[in-house]
């Protein structure tokens, strides 16, 4: 038995007023409380109970003993408590990145709720159209909509999204409508990517690609959408 469980054990003696009560309360053996209290009495050279055989009553060094125990087992107690209390309520930073429409779209009402629920939490939103580095960039979560690369990082798929190729009724009059992937190639369309340089071919569900003619490649899914629904071409969006 450590120190600390001793000191437990002489309080339980005390306030039971005998070995076999207090045993029982902590759990163990009349006789392991015996040994603890001998072990004690011995490490502080004073005797602590007077003992008979119909009671254990404390001594005067006991009782002072007692007086300087008590308070500490307590703030010790408070302490545990209030850390298990740090573990089971949510606070400190939490970072997030995201796509900036789908961060700003998505992610941000649920930022909002989160922090209206734990008042202890505050947090840090980074919404760009790159791939942030988790450790660099100091952040702690990251949404990502793609198909993950290997990585050291733990990833847990929330959800799903279709991607959808649009257009503003006005373009479909002029240019009439793509039925196939392959006639792609005859319509112009606003690409995304994250580096504004040339993206990669639009890949379809069922494996099927189609290449269309490159009117304006951004890193801005507004610009996209704009320039979507202003009649340049067609887009993806979610």
């Amino acid at each position: 038995m450590d120190h600390l469980e001793t000191l437990r054990c002489f309080v339980a003696v005390a306030d039971a007023g005998g070995f076999a009560v207090a045993g029982r309360r902590l759990g163990c053996s009349a006789a392991a409380v015996t040994r603890a209290i001998a072990a004690l009495e011995a490490r502080l050279s004073v005797l602590l109970f007077q003992r008979s055989t119909r009671m254990v009553r404390l001594t005067e060094a006991g009782e002072r003993f007692l007086a300087d125990c008590r308070p500490l087992l307590n703030d010790l107690h408070e302490a545990e408590q209030a850390a298990r209390g740090a573990q089971a309520e949510a606070q400190g930073l939490l970072s997030i990145t995201a796509p900036q429409m789908f961060g700003i779209q998505h992610v941000a009402p649920i930022v909002l709720d989160f922090l209206q629920a734990h008042p202890r939490v505050q947090a840090r939103t980074l919404f760009v159209n790159r791939v942030v580095h988790l450790l660099e960039e100091d952040m702690d979560v990251a949404v990502r909509i793609a198909h993950l690369h290997d990585s050291g990082l733990t990833a847990l798929q929330v959800g799903s999204l279709r991607q959808l190729v649009v257009a503003s009724p006005e373009y479909l009059v002029r240019h009439g409508e793509p039925r196939h992937p392959h006639e792609l190639g005859q319509h112009r369309a606003i690409a995304f990517s994250f580096d504004a340089r040339a993206p990669s071919p639009w890949r379809f569900r069922d494996g099927t690609t189609g290449t269309p003619q490159q009117a304006w490649i951004s890193n801005s899914n507004e610009v996209d959408i704009a320039a979507a629904e202003a009649g340049l071409g067609l887009t993806r969006c979610l």
